[in-house]
């Protein structure tokens, strides 16, 4: 981690209600590759069961 506070991003709840752990997945890295799109400069820093939790990359500036 970089020092920065993470930012919560809540899981779609339709992801959630998926119960095939591999179409689960799926959908989840579906689902997060369009975030990195938007936020490039972010990463996935951990996940619980609700969120997925970013934080800056090195060296990116606010």
């Amino acid at each position: 981690m970089t020092g920065e506070i993470p930012v919560k991003v809540p899981i779609p709840a339709r992801l959630l209600e998926i119960a095939d752990q591999a179409e689960r997945a799926a959908a989840m890295k579906a689902w997060w590759a369009a975030y990195a799109v938007r936020y490039p400069d972010y990463k996935a820093d951990r996940k619980d069961s609700q969120f997925v939790y970013m934080v800056k990359r090195e060296g990116e500036k606010t």
